[in-house]
């Protein structure tokens, strides 16, 4: 048998399994704030020594919380109120660093500390009750990060990680089921991030969909819970008048309206205008709030659901309004009450009274003037969504990219947050984990029974033409194979593979190239008609060729090309076809 035959029955057995699709979720893992796809890339990119992805490898892996000689300190019985950023919020921190830097590196060391940060904290049996209950349960988050990383290691038992599982579902999913109705956003926006994450660890689609259904505004779904009602308004409550907003002293009811939304919805903590819930009370806790909602979108993104793009882009929207007002001496340039009134052009300030009945904004806080959201906050992962995936304009989030230049040109890279005892803040490291060049706009992977198993396609191999990178905003055809894309995946033979192609179809596949050099390039084909190909590597064109006719799949050598170490994305473009479909793409050194 032949080599060219050999990888095609190779083909055919990989495929095989690849036929039917579950209607169910099938969650990405790793796929909370990383994918594979974002690990394979950083390991690409900082072992080619390239910027800004080696400086915050150095930072994280320099840094406090990743020293995998720390004592794993036993953990467990109750977490008292006002107690939680020293447990889980330091031991999530130090676990997740732990973690990223064995998905990083391999070294069991890191693995092994990871774990053991892990099964120190599976032993809590309740917590507080206390008033800002879901912003503090809402904290399990980066633990729970850690253990999505930490899934498949061999050194974590299955009966462990359930134990660790249990725990998180019994002790903390009840404090923040719901989100938190009685105070400000950034609280609500906290707890839906730990009930997400944990979602996701735990394969529960109804959780999942807790967290999009109240995101979005949507009712929930017919097996779940309701969302907290709401809808009542009594004006004679006694309040507090201050220079920013008004307080109402009296706890507000929250009437029986099903799903009413309240301020931890994308709609009613940013405004039309992008004027934030919390913009009238301090510009940290709005900036945090802020965040924490890039934070739920990128998670989105990457189970592939489109919270970037909600509302017209309303988070960028976001960011932009309160960054122009931190970063410049822009001021609201008048006050209204009726939210039509205000656009973010026109500069008005919306009087919002907040879907709790609790306060109502009278103008902009002065206080923390000059917050971005620190140095470990996703301002990277949210300028590379909006810049790299969806192709925004620069003049469109001009001061979202401010922002992070100055980040860079201050601090070089993002770390962990911003004050000693924040532990739990953020994810953070966005200048390793999140940065992309302008070609890496899509997630890479192979898919599996429908499912997509994220993860860059190592080189030297062979890429199956119908696993080009994953992008949600690129929908036309749906196949069982992949679900929707922009290019149409069909069965051929015995083969899938990329099908009707039109002039001007491309189809991008994020490389993991270790070695630098010259490669031989082959593309497997079926094509009665006309085909032909160009192939580029970063933008940069390294060659076109006719294929010729083939009526069964065959192997076609395309030449030489030089390839560079990292993670290039390597685009095929069709410049001409008819009756033509592609099956895979060789890459292999030349000895």
């Amino acid at each position: 048998m032949t080599r060219g035959k050999k990888i095609i029955a190779a083909l055919i057995a990989a495929m095989a399994l690849a036929q039917s699709a579950d209607a169910e979720r099938k969650f990405v893992h790793p796929g909370i704030f990383y994918t594979q796809g974002d690990i394979d890339r950083m390991k690409a990119m900082v072992a080619a020594g390239k910027e800004p992805w080696k400086r915050g490898f150095d930072g994280l892996r320099f840094g406090p919380y990743s020293n995998h000689g720390a004592w794993a300190r036993p953990r467990g019985g109750e977490i008292a109120q006002g107690r939680f950023n020293v447990t889980i919020g330091i031991d999530g921190r130090r676990a997740h660093d732990l973690a990223l830097m064995w998905r990083l590196t391999g070294d069991r060391a890191y693995g092994d500390k990871a774990r053991d940060f892990l099964l120190m904290n599976s032993n809590w049996t309740s917590t507080s009750w206390g008033g800002t209950s879901p912003l503090d349960n809402g904290k399990i988050y980066l633990l729970v990060e850690a253990a999505e990383l930490m899934r498949d290691y061999d050194g974590w038992k299955k009966e462990d990680q359930k134990r660790f599982g249990d725990m998180l579902r019994n002790v903390f999913v009840p404090h923040i089921y719901s989100g938190d109705v009685m105070r400000w956003g950034n609280q609500g926006l906290t707890a839906w991030h730990g009930l997400l994450a944990i979602a996701i660890f735990l394969d529960d689609d109804k959780l999942y969909d807790r967290v999009w259904n109240n995101t979005m505004g949507l009712p929930h779904r017919p097996d779940d819970n309701p969302l907290p009602a709401g809808g009542v308004w009594k004006p004679e409550w006694p309040a507090n008048y201050g220079e920013f907003f008004m307080e109402r002293t009296k706890a507000p009811a929250f009437g029986n309206e099903p799903d009413y939304g309240f301020d931890d919805q994308l709609k009613y903590y940013i405004y039309k205008n992008g004027q934030c819930q919390e913009s009238c009370r301090d510009q940290a806790h709005t900036m945090y709030g802020l965040l924490q909602m890039v934070a739920l979108a990128e998670i989105f993104w990457n189970q592939g659901d489109d919270l970037y793009g909600a509302l017209d882009n309303r988070i960028l929207l976001g960011l932009e309004w309160s960054l122009r007002y931190n970063m410049s001496d822009w001021v609201p340039s008048g006050y209204t009450d009726i939210e039509d009134e205000c656009t973010f052009e026109n500069g008005k300030f919306y009087k919002a009274r907040s879907r709790n009945a609790r306060w109502t904004a009278f103008r902009e806080s002065y206080h923390a003037r000059g917050a971005d959201g620190g140095t470990g906050s996703p301002k990277t992962a949210a300028l590379m969504h909006y810049a790299v995936r969806a192709g925004v304009k620069k003049e469109k989030m001009e001061w979202l990219f401010k922002a992070v230049q100055r980040q860079l040109e201050n601090n070089g890279f993002e770390n962990w947050g911003t004050a000693p005892s924040w532990y739990y803040e953020w994810e953070g490291w966005g200048t390793l984990t999140k940065y992309r060049t302008k070609w890496q706009a899509g997630d890479p992977g192979t898919w599996k029974n429908g499912g997509r198993i994220s993860g860059a396609h190592k080189i030297p191999g062979v890429i199956k033409a119908a696993d080009f990178d994953f992008h949600p905003l690129k929908k036309g055809f749906t196949s069982k194979y992949r679900g929707e894309s922009h290019l149409d995946v069909r069965k051929i033979g015995k083969l899938y593979g990329i099908t009707r192609l039109k002039k001007g179809n491309t189809a991008d596949y994020t490389l993991s190239v270790e070695k630098a050099g010259e490669y031989r390039l082959s593309v497997y084909t079926v094509n009665s008609g006309e085909l032909a190909l160009t192939f580029l590597a970063d933008g940069k064109k390294l060659l076109s060729a006719k294929i010729p006719k083939s009526s069964t799949p065959s192997r076609h050598y395309l030449g030489k090309v030089e390839l560079e170490a990292g993670a290039p994305v390597l685009r095929l473009r069709v410049d001409a076809a008819r009756s033509a479909s592609i099956i895979a793409i060789s890459v292999e050194p030349i000895s």
